[in-house]
């Protein structure tokens, strides 16, 4: 009975020491919360939210989040950048022609120097770069 007993133990402080670590890894993981394609279907930008241990750290954000830009074929990620705080700052511009060639989410993020989507392709009318 005492065998059974110290096993039982042995097994309740494992479990909650497993459920400890995995509660950890789940709040320090960004969740993806929106993803927008370019207009020639070139690039992606994924939304995430920030970690929990990231909130904490911004605490002074509404809703703090990050972006990554891809390129969809060959899959590269092409840029990731700084948690911002997304809260009514979110607007995707798509400024893919020369001389820019950015793309910006909101006032705080900009990725840069991203190349065209083609070379001799029409230019895209303002419904397509802006929201």
């Amino acid at each position: 009975m005492q065998i059974v007993r110290n096993h039982l133990k042995k097994v309740f402080w494992l479990s909650i020491f497993l459920g400890l670590v995995s509660g950890l890894w789940q709040g320090s993981q960004p969740r993806l919360f929106h993803t927008a394609i370019s207009p020639r279907k070139v690039y992606r930008v994924e939304y995430y939210e920030a970690s929990y241990l990231q909130s904490l750290i911004h605490h002074d954000f509404k809703m703090p989040a990050f972006a990554r830009l891809y390129r969809i074929q060959p899959e590269t990620l092409l840029g990731e950048s700084n948690v911002v705080d997304l809260w009514m700052n979110g607007e995707l511009y798509w400024w893919l022609n020369p001389p820019v060639n950015a793309v910006q989410v909101g006032r705080d993020i900009v990725f840069e120097n991203v190349p065209p989507e083609c070379t001799d392709c029409p230019r895209l009318p303002a419904s397509a770069v802006m929201p």
